[in-house]
């Protein structure tokens, strides 16, 4: 079901509330076309909601995870996407025109974070355990090319820098590990949160690194020295999420305070804070032409948010 609430104002007010999930949505990413949305719902749900952006019109499920889809990410051609649910031990590649699925078997056991290279020739996914594994696109499909070590507890985000040459890891331990794709090797390992790190995201152009933490900060880091740069104070909860916008002057973070912060990675300014959630917020992703903001939240609720008109 779709709420329609009106043209935004100052994007203070929500533009599409989609409403379908019976759960938490724990995650949720745009198409690369920016046409669909795709939703993830958590315990009592466990299906993927795919909605059209324009109408917000529920296109339709991929049902078949045995347990809440925690994240997913749509591959950059966008005829894929990659789920994890942590019971099923895998991820789960979906076709989104048949709905049909394909297994990737977890040499690391339980996952709960999975991303797409930007040229997709790599998929990473982060277990419980603390392992992360890669596999490496190939004629025949996905081959598993190694696991890496380093985080002690749940790697709750992966993400690659958009070259595709470095991986990082965001792990419950309170650390982000770095590595290099191609040599294997680590070369940076951040650990000035207090607290679990939930987010990481690398800026578009690869300059930076953003990290998010259960201590409400989100810390900015300079590639690849790892210097901290600015540290974005404002939430009053722990802050599960953040997405750049795609010309990359804008950082947008999630948190369980309920609210989603729009931050100018240039100055570390706010300049927006959206309300409109009713309990954690814990996905958020720009759209691929950075006029949508979406956030998902425990409340069950998907929220488009038009964002395109901020400095």
């Amino acid at each position: 079901m779709v709420t329609l609430v009106g043209l935004l104002a100052g994007a203070e007010e929500p533009r599409l509330v989609l409403e379908g999930h019976t759960g938490t949505i724990w995650d949720l990413d745009f198409s690369p076309d920016g046409t669909m949305l795709a939703s993830a719902g958590g315990c009592g749900d466990k299906i993927i909601r795919l909605w059209d952006v324009t109408t917000g019109w529920e296109l339709f499920q991929l049902v078949g995870h045995v347990d809440r889809v925690v994240d997913l990410d749509f591959d950059p051609e966008g005829g894929t996407l990659a789920a994890v649910a942590p019971t099923d031990r895998a991820v789960r590649l979906w076709d989104v025109e048949t709905g049909e699925f394909r297994l990737l078997e977890s040499p690391v056991g339980s996952l709960f974070s999975v991303a797409y290279s930007s040229d997709g020739r790599w998929l990473a996914a982060g277990a419980f355990s603390g392992g992360v594994a890669l596999w490496r696109r190939t004629d025949e499909g996905f081959q598993l090319v190694l696991t890496l070590s380093g985080p002690t507890a749940e790697v709750r985000e992966v993400a690659f820098s958009p070259d595709g040459s470095l991986l990082a890891a965001a792990s419950e331990d309170g650390t982000v590990h770095i590595w290099n794709i191609q040599t294997r090797e680590l070369v940076g390992l951040i650990d000035e949160h207090t607290d679990e790190v939930r987010a990481v995201a690398f800026s578009p152009e690869g300059s930076l690194l953003a990290t998010a933490s259960k201590d409400e900060r989100v810390l900015l880091w300079e590639v690849p020295s790892w210097r901290l740069v600015r540290t974005l104070s404002g939430h009053t909860w722990s802050v599960n999420a953040l997405a750049f916008s795609p010309d990359g002057r804008l950082l947008a973070s999630a948190s369980s305070d309920r609210t989603v912060i729009l931050w100018q990675v240039a100055t570390g300014e706010a300049l927006a804070t959206l309300r409109g959630h009713q309990k954690e917020v814990m996905g958020v992703d720009f759209s691929p032409d950075g006029e949508l903001l979406a956030s998902s939240s425990a409340d069950l609720t998907v929220i488009l948010w038009e964002v395109g008109e901020l400095p």
